[in-house]
């Protein structure tokens, strides 16, 4: 059984008057909207959509295919700027069970100082390996380009994010500025490095590679997933400290 988590706050700019509006994950109310039956099977599209006073129509959609695998997600704003979007995508749930609910913030914050060193060691295990990646020579569309100044820069919020958990009230003191800083640079190189993997499950998915496919899966599917789902459920946490934040 599959369903779709939301999570996190969408930042838009208006176009028009430049005043940014946001839209929290728990806005979303996800139905499908279309199915086909195609090769491999049957391909659905699930979508939500929000009519906002200001910015109007906004659409976030999703495609299943084959069922049980995220095929693309796409965000409309409506010709608004799309400056931080909400994380969301397909997840697998045993039979008959609701999706269960975030944990208390209390809890997320507790597991944040393992995930910071676990992220910290990906990033810098990332940082020497970059100059390898591609080596053997796979078309260009497969290869990561790596920024060490942006790896650097995660680094550095993960050194600030220690501080603010080293407080002796991080749930009611810390600042908002930084934790918005650290978030919006991990929210950056996850949606790279999904890019990234994107397009290499789409031109391995067609046959479009011969010879290197072994070790372009391993890059696209194993080196740099993990990297990416901690960045995001880093990313997530943060959002929610933010909003306790301003709450209190």
């Amino acid at each position: 059984m599959t369903a779709i988590h939301s999570r996190g706050v969408a930042r838009i700019r208006h176009v028009a008057t430049g005043e940014i509006f946001d839209i929290p994950a728990e806005d979303l109310e996800w139905a499908e909207f279309a199915s086909d039956q195609r090769q491999m099977g049957l391909e659905i599209g699930y979508s939500a959509t929000i009519e906002h006073p200001a910015l109007g129509l906004l659409t976030w959609e999703l495609w299943e295919y084959p069922i049980g695998a995220e095929n693309m997600k796409e965000t409309d704003v409506n010709g608004h700027e799309l400056l931080e979007n909400i994380s969301f995508g397909l997840q697998h749930l045993p039979d008959d069970e609701e999706p269960e609910a975030e944990p208390p913030l209390a809890l997320r914050l507790a597991a944040l100082p393992r995930q910071l060193d676990e992220l910290d060691r990906l990033l810098v295990a990332l940082r020497d390996r970059a100059p390898m990646i591609g080596h053997n020579r796979p078309p260009d569309e497969f290869r990561l380009d790596v920024d060490a100044a942006q790896i650097d820069a995660a680094r550095e919020s993960i050194a600030d994010i220690r501080s603010e958990l080293a407080k002796p009230d991080p749930t009611g003191t810390a600042v908002p500025e930084t934790l918005e800083r650290a978030k919006s640079r991990f929210r950056q190189f996850a949606e790279k490095i999904a890019s990234w993997m994107k397009s290499g499950a789409i031109l391995l998915g067609k046959g479009a590679v011969t010879g290197v496919g072994a070790t372009i899966a391993k890059e696209v599917f194993t080196s740099n997933a993990a990297l990416h789902d901690l960045l995001v459920t880093v990313a997530d946490t943060l959002s929610s400290w933010i909003q306790v934040i301003g709450i209190s």
